[in-house]
């Protein structure tokens, strides 16, 4: 989706306020419904575009633990910059700076959205992504999903590695 900021480039201080939906789909995620945009495009002088705002959508994401696929909503705050397609700011040297880390190029008087709702919903994904804190997981020997049902394969009389028995008595709470 492409947003004319012709009107305000030159203009220093000037703003645009958006409310979008984005109804494409975006390199990475798998969406259930629009991503919610709410932005404030704030122009700084010399063709700077400062973005700000939320991006909202819902994504479907697996569990780490019992691999169920499961849709969890997700919010994340959008601080970026936009430079003039070739501008000295988006060249990028061995070493990048935080700011250069956020800078993205628009031309025209046209802005992309879609490549900083990616990132910052990517960016704002949990680390191991749990369908419920109750996850109970899999079995690790038949694979069954326990939150499903319990399994039958007998693993439930779990076999300690005798490497690991001596740890045993902390967990179940005596004196050493």
């Amino acid at each position: 989706m492409k947003i004319d900021v012709s009107d305000i480039i030159s203009h220093p201080g000037a703003k645009k306020e958006l409310c979008l939906k984005l109804a494409e789909p975006l390199e990475g995620l798998s969406l259930e419904g629009p991503v919610d945009l709410q932005l404030e495009i704030v122009s700084g002088g010399r063709g700077v575009l400062s973005v700000q705002g939320t991006v909202k959508a819902k994504v479907f994401l697996t569990c780490s633990r019992c691999a169920s696929q499961y849709c969890e909503p997700i919010e994340a705050e959008v601080q970026e910059r936009f430079y003039p397609e070739g501008s000295r700011e988006l060249e990028h040297e061995d070493e990048v700076g935080l700011d250069e880390l956020c800078a993205f190029p628009y031309t025209e008087g046209e802005l992309s959205l879609e490549e900083i709702a990616r990132d910052n919903l990517l960016a704002s994904l949990p680390y191991r992504p749990l369908c419920s804190q109750e996850c109970r997981g899999v079995c690790p020997q038949c694979g069954q999903n326990l939150n499903e049902k319990a399994c039958e394969c007998g693993s439930a009389q779990e076999e300690i590695d005798p490497r690991w028995g001596a740890l045993k008595k902390f967990s179940s709470g005596s004196p050493q």
